[in-house]
């Protein structure tokens, strides 16, 4: 006999599931063929409250809860708590956070691995909106456009904190506002004069001024130190730019 869709006695003669009532009935089956009215209406019953805990609509979820229904890793305990709620429908606030937790270290465990760029020591070259928030964010007269990166602060799945200092490279092109640089005075020492006057580094008149420029520089950028910004990691690609190895956050 179907209810609603569901063919209650072969549910019962291939359930698997917990409840003893319906395993009772099981033996009784097999051997008549068929269940009492009583014996239907009651596993009827039970049957369809156990299908409708496996419908959940996850979009209504709230973010946490979403993640631990939806989640699809080994985590034992995230899975038992996965089951706790198909089952009853309700989680304790307690048990959400430390399941969220539990999912969300996972989450960035994994995201750090399919990261497999070594962007410490590396030089990057920033978007002019993530530059143009650092220059706020830290009183700069400048936009670092060029950045040599020197931690991972931090990553969630989607980007990644970084802290970078202005480079000392010479990138082919500005280093603080990214534009190409055409006289041979900016070209060598890898940035403007305009730039350079933000920067409060007196730009190199002579070929002979070149070598003190770049200690004035060296010294200036150590003193500006480092900067923290985040950046998504789907803006990072490869760069060919003049400098070894320099990556470009488009």
């Amino acid at each position: 006999m179907t209810v609603t869709g569901i063919n209650i006695e072969e549910k019962v003669r291939n359930y698997e599931g917990n409840n003893d009532f319906i395993k009772g009935l099981k033996p009784g089956l097999m051997k008549y063929g068929r269940l009492t009215p009583k014996q239907f209406a009651v596993a009827e019953k039970l049957i369809i409250q156990e299908e409708r805990q496996t419908e959940i609509n996850v979009e209504e979820l709230p973010t946490n809860l979403r993640a631990i229904v939806e989640y699809k890793g080994e985590s034992k305990f995230v899975l038992d708590l996965q089951e706790k709620y198909k089952k009853y429908r309700r989680l304790t606030e307690k048990q959400v956070q430390a399941g969220y937790k539990a999912v969300d270290r996972e989450i960035q465990k994994n995201s750090q691995k399919e990261v497999n760029i070594k962007l410490v020591g590396n030089t990057i070259k920033l978007g002019r909106n993530i530059a143009r928030d650092i220059k706020e964010e830290n009183n700069l007269e400048f936009h670092p456009i060029l950045v040599d990166v020197t931690e991972i602060v931090t990553m969630s799945n989607r980007a990644m904190k970084l802290k970078a200092k202005l480079t000392k490279e010479n990138g082919g092109i500005c280093r603080c506002c990214g534009k190409t640089l055409t006289d041979y005075m900016s070209q060598v020492t890898g940035i403007g004069p305009v730039c350079a006057k933000y920067v409060g580094v007196e730009h190199p008149k002579t070929k002979n001024d070149v070598e003190q420029f770049k200690a004035d520089m060296s010294k200036k950028i150590d003193e500006i130190g480092e900067f923290e910004f985040w950046i998504p990691k789907r803006q990072i690609v490869q760069w060919n730019g003049s400098a070894s190895l320099i990556m470009k956050v488009k």
